[in-house]
């Protein structure tokens, strides 16, 4: 717990916190240059979207099995797809085709 960081620093997620950390400021810059009015918006939206997807992905699109993940309301989630643009839709599975028995005479 040298800088305070609770003892994250160098391994698992404190690596994962530092990498976020040093591209904060690259995409803050990024989206000021664009005169984007809503950088905190958009900022999240650059982490949550891959985020979402990839938990949606991962369930299989199960969507409250994804929020569980997330340690999100169902409709939270459903409404944050929405918002990104990211189809909160459950994969559909096509039945399995049985090998029918052959016409008795």
């Amino acid at each position: 717990m040298a800088d305070g960081d609770g003892g994250r620093n160098g391994t698992g997620i404190g690596l994962l916190a530092r990498a976020v950390a040093d591209a904060v400021p690259g995409i803050v810059e990024h989206l000021c240059a664009a005169n984007n009015p809503r950088v905190h918006r958009e900022a999240l939206a650059l982490l949550e979207r891959p985020l979402l997807a990839h938990v949606l992905a991962l369930t299989g699109g199960n969507q409250l099995r994804a929020a569980r993940m997330l340690g999100l309301n169902r409709n939270t989630l459903r409404k944050r797809c929405r918002e990104l643009s990211l189809p909160a839709t459950r994969v559909v599975r096509r039945p399995r085709v049985r090998a029918s028995a052959p016409p008795t005479a």
